[in-house]
């Protein structure tokens, strides 16, 4: 071999070992830069991670609010039946006691004279409701004059006791 040739191979080895170390440094940075670009995306993902776990115990809230609504509704939702029970049942009672009234009010005009001569009935059950808001304005009276004691023919009671009025305690006590 002559030295041309021996040159030529040192050439060739020193490109071939230059080209592998500029590769060799290239790659290195190349894995410095996406070291760097991994450590920023794992640095935001950091900050990011406060958020996002603000965001889910903010759900978690929300969540257990809605499942308190939702129960509050359905005690709600319960009452509101059993509400709706008891006036069914007070409605039944007041109609039954609607149903007995009258029948004592039928037995009593079929056992006044008066009545049966006359054909017409006392005061039925037809008008009980007049009859209460009546005794409720009677009660209600504090004088011995006004509406409360007023006839319709015009006159004023006297309240003397008879039979439809209620005696008032006038001694002190």
């Amino acid at each position: 071999m002559d030295t041309m040739t021996i040159i030529w191979i040192i050439v060739a080895i020193v490109v071939v070992l230059a080209v592998a170390a500029l590769l060799i440094a290239a790659s290195r940075k190349r894995n410095e830069r996406r070291h760097r670009e991994a450590d920023s995306i794992r640095a935001k993902a950091q900050e990011q991670t406060s958020v996002v776990e603000k965001r889910e115990a903010l759900a978690e809230e929300t969540a257990a609010n809605a499942r308190k609504a939702q129960a509050e509704a359905e005690a709600k939702a319960a009452e509101a039946k059993r509400l709706q029970v008891d006036a069914q049942t007070h409605q039944n009672t007041a109609t039954t006691s609607r149903d007995d009234l009258k029948q004592e009010w039928k037995r009593a005009d079929e056992l006044d004279p008066e009545v049966k001569a006359t054909g017409a009935a006392s005061n039925d059950a037809r008008t009980t409701d007049a009859r209460t808001t009546d005794a409720r304005a009677a009660d209600a009276r504090t004088t011995d004059v006004g509406p409360a004691n007023a006839r319709t023919d015009g006159t004023s009671s006297t309240n003397t006791h008879g039979a439809h009025a209620k005696p008032t305690d006038t001694s002190a006590t």
